[in-house]
């Protein structure tokens, strides 16, 4: 169940206890749903430019390796003929999955 329905039943069963207004308090109960859900896609629009960049910058190396293939493939060859070569692109590979998860963590906002 939502958070928000889980406060909504309990919201309703302090209420049958203590009494009140039944109706201002689906009205409360709404209102904040409201802003909550608003707040959620301002933080989502505000925090796209990241989501993006993080995007960005994980396909920057492979497309830059697949063009410079295409262009010059004894660039590349050398790249993967020696073992030295094979070390550096697996640690470019491994270094970009962690980077591109840490931007997303950066991003991640919790509301």
């Amino acid at each position: 169940m939502h958070t928000m329905g889980l406060w909504a039943v309990m919201a309703i069963r302090i209420q049958r206890e203590v009494g009140g207004n039944l109706a201002s308090l689906f009205d409360t109960i709404a209102d904040t749903m409201t802003k909550r859900e608003r707040l959620r896609r301002e933080i989502r629009s505000l925090t796209a430019e990241g989501r993006l960049s993080g995007i960005v910058l994980s396909l920057i190396a492979p497309i830059f390796a697949g063009l410079l293939y295409l262009s010059q493939p004894d660039y590349i060859a050398k790249l993967f003929h020696d073992s030295a070569g094979i070390v550096a692109a697996v640690l470019a590979g491994f270094f970009s999955v962690i980077g591109w998860f840490w931007l997303r963590k950066i991003v991640d906002i919790e509301v």
